[in-house]
């Protein structure tokens, strides 16, 4: 069965498929001037489209080799690619057959065919930490370490040009040992041709899999395992993700101490994980009744900018954020909408992952959901029966019982908090004359009620309290001591002392080292008050994404220092779309980022400017700031009449490098500043058309006519850059 081709070479070939490569060959026999094409081009024709040739017809041309070398054998000397990049004898041989085609729009195609032909990726693989970062679309890569000391790869992208990419380098390198797979320079893409007929934004992503590819290899060498420090161990009850104790030791003591602001203590603190190259992060999620407003998506940004810069360090992350998918708000909306409990939870569960992907967000490691936790959370709160911290209240339907936490039992209570009892009451939602032995006692689990969601359990059907879900689901994926718990800034009190209390209370050990707090979006008004469902003053992101990008909004969120109430405005999301435009402007013309190009810079001032910042507190305001100051100089050799195109190279591949880090800066230059998918191909030829009218009409003197046409492109929303080498144009916002 011949393999589907995707539609433009569908359109391309339209003689018959069996046909197709060898009028490839035609057409690289009269590119090369009548000579008789070359056995790479035959090859080229033949290896990617093997599907579309007769295993026969392959081996014949393979038998009857190059020009000169009839009756040798197939092998064309390769030797050129091989010895200038480190490339295996396969990568080498695709490499020179791309190379040897006659134009880009013939590579583009074999392209194509490789993504055609890629084996299957198990969904199983397809893991947060095999997520390649910055790419444009969805791509997971991963090597497993043969008994013969090779590797064998797989990969998969959901885009089918990244996945042609991944194919190359799955297909070229598969059956390396990982010191070959170390050694190859990943510039051979340039040679091959290839990137001439790809966006930078599809270049930067061939180079950001083949450096994760690199880093699974180099894991593999170190550990002599088949699964990469990079991959978290199955977890039970109580395991932890493992790494050898230098996966992090050799990149994080290149960088400044991190120091984190711990809650606990109300002061920056050296952040040292208990096992060393390996960070357990908890965040507590959204209860999914309703659509998620920008307060959650500053939670969401940026827990995900500390996981990313974590991993940058070197460390394994195991991340794990909850879906609240019990709770009486849940119940109560279900009930207005006319549907079950479970169906509203698991609709808005995917409207919330839909909002977190738009704003650039990767999925946490495990992303469990209370439902599926309820044998864990029984445990628990069995366990605290026993020890004397739990007793049973009030019966409710025939044989349920109530179950409450005994807050005074434990001594600690209130350390995070720093609220006292005699203030502060934690349950006190629920009176004394319900069962409670005292006002601050805390359900831990609920006697069933009439048409609600209900689970079997020792005191009778029912369901559990908020607060025990959490310390229930911490402990069945990361353990009994969290390395990070991290939340918004109303769940210190009661919900997260609450945690604490309960989870040291069953558990006898510390509940976590360090605990963060991102602070309130507020809306602008009386009181300026946080933005919140239950006060009705929140913005959704669905809403805000109908007026702006989602990296506008991004990096909106991460303007500001995250421990700091942010007040809302469109005025301020804007101004920092206008500043994003900037760097994307700064970026204009300049090659993707290679895997070298952020280390080759890594000694520069303004890299460690970054660093710093990320050090202290992940102060992403410094970043940026450093960020900026990079795409100052960027624009001041854009202005140059003879600009340094290596420094410039250098300098735009450390921005993005540092923008992946951010979760920005990732897309290709030329679509954002010309507004993307928003924009279609007859506005761009308008455009275009006009621009160079203008140009015209200033070479001719006719300024008044030059002036006119600005003032119409400005109605249009555009806005033109005049420098040394012409006119260039973007459209002035990422809006709508």
């Amino acid at each position: 069965m011949q393999p589907a081709l995707g539609p433009v070479a569908a359109r391309t070939f339209d003689a018959a498929p069996e046909r197709a490569p060898c009028r490839l060959a035609r057409e690289a026999r009269a590119a090369d001037d009548g000579r008789h094409a070359s056995s790479s081009v035959l090859k080229a024709c033949a290896l990617p489209f093997a599907g579309l040739l007769s295993e026969r017809l392959i081996a014949r041309r393979r038998r009857a080799g190059a020009p000169g070398q009839r009756g040798r054998g197939c092998r064309v000397p390769l030797r050129g690619l091989e010895a200038e990049f480190g490339l295996p004898s396969k990568l080498a041989a695709t490499a020179e057959a791309l190379k040897a085609l006659p134009n880009d729009r013939l590579r583009y195609q074999q392209l194509m065919a490789l993504a055609g032909k890629l084996a299957a990726m198990p969904a199983e693989l397809k893991t947060p930490e095999r997520k390649v970062p910055g790419c444009l679309s969805t791509v997971h890569v991963h090597a497993s370490l043969q008994d013969d000391g090779t590797i064998a790869w797989a990969g998969d992208s959901d885009a089918l040009i990244s996945k042609g990419l991944v194919a190359l380098l799955v297909n070229g390198l598969s059956g390396c040992r990982p010191d070959e797979v170390i050694e190859v320079k990943p510039e051979f893409i340039k040679a091959s041709g290839i990137t001439a007929s790809l966006t930078p934004g599809r270049n930067n992503g061939f180079y950001n899999t083949f450096k994760l590819m690199v880093k699974q290899a180099t894991d593999l060498a170190s550990a002599g395992s088949d699964q990469p420090a990079s991959d978290p161990a199955p977890a039970g009850n109580d395991a932890v993700a493992s790494a050898p104790a230098s996966a992090s030791a050799s990149h994080d003591a290149d960088l400044p101490q991190l120091r984190i602001y711990n809650t606990m203590g109300r002061q920056k603190e050296d952040f040292q994980p208990q096992q060393a190259g390996v960070v357990n992060m908890y965040v507590c999620g959204v209860t999914v009744y309703d659509l998620c407003h920008l307060g959650h998506a500053r939670v969401m940004v940026f827990f995900d900018v500390v996981a990313r810069y974590l991993r940058h360090r070197g460390y394994t992350v195991k991340f794990v954020r909850n879906v609240t998918d019990i709770d009486d708000k849940i119940i109560n909306r279900s009930r207005e909408n006319g549907e079950t409990a479970e169906a509203l939870a698991r609709r808005m569960e995917l409207e919330m992952q839909r909002d977190a992907a738009s704003l650039g967000c990767q999925p946490p490691t495990v992303e469990p959901r209370v439902s599926e936790c309820m044998p864990e959370i029984i445990e628990m709160v069995s366990k605290l029966e026993d020890k004397r911290h739990a007793y049973t209240g009030s019966s409710g339907e025939p044989g349920g019982l109530d179950v409450y936490f005994r807050v005074r039992s434990f001594t600690e209570y209130g350390r995070l908090s720093k609220c006292s009892l005699d203030g502060n009451q934690a349950g006190a939602r629920v009176g004394v004359g319900d069962g409670k032995e005292a006002p601050e006692d805390f359900a831990l689990w609920k006697t069933a009620k009439e048409n609600e969601p209900s689970w079997a359990s020792p005191w009778g059907r029912g369901r559990p309290g908020w607060h025990i879900e959490c310390s229930a689901m911490a402990r069945k994926h990361l353990g009994e001591t969290l390395d990070i718990h991290g939340g918004g800034p109303d769940l210190m009190f009661p919900h997260h002392e609450n945690e604490i209390a309960q989870s040291e209370a069953a558990n006898g050990k510390l509940y976590s080292q360090t605990w963060m707090h991102c602070a309130a979006v507020r809306s602008v008004g009386d009181g300026d008050e946080k933005m919140s469902k239950s006060l009705g003053n929140f913005v959704t992101i669905r809403e805000a994404l109908e007026r702006f990008d989602g990296e506008a909004i991004r990096f909106y969120l991460l303007s500001s220092q995250y421990r700091q109430p942010l007040l809302y405005s469109e005025e301020a999301l804007l101004q920092a779309k206008e500043r994003l435009l900037k760097l994307y402007t700064s970026l204009r013309g300049a090659p993707p980022a290679t895997g070298e190009s952020c280390g080759a810079v890594a000694d520069g001032e303004t890299w460690r400017k970054f660093q710093t910042s990320m050090s202290n507190d992940f102060d992403t305001v410094g970043a940026v700031a450093a960020m900026s100051e990079l795409a100052r100089q960027l624009l001041q050799l854009q202005q140059a009449d003879k600009a340094d195109a290596g420094k410039r190279d250098a300098l735009a591949g450390q921005l993005q490098s540092m923008g992946a880090l951010l979760g920005i800066l990732q897309r290709d230059p030329e679509e954002v500043l010309r507004g993307g998918a928003s924009v279609d191909a007859d506005f761009e030829a308008r455009v275009d058309a006009l621009v160079a009218e203008r140009a015209a009409a200033r070479k001719g003197k006719d300024f008044a006519r030059a002036d006119e046409i600005k003032a119409e492109l400005t109605g249009l929303g555009v806005v033109l850059e005049d420098g040394p080498q012409g006119t260039v144009w973007r459209i002035g916002s990422l809006v709508g």
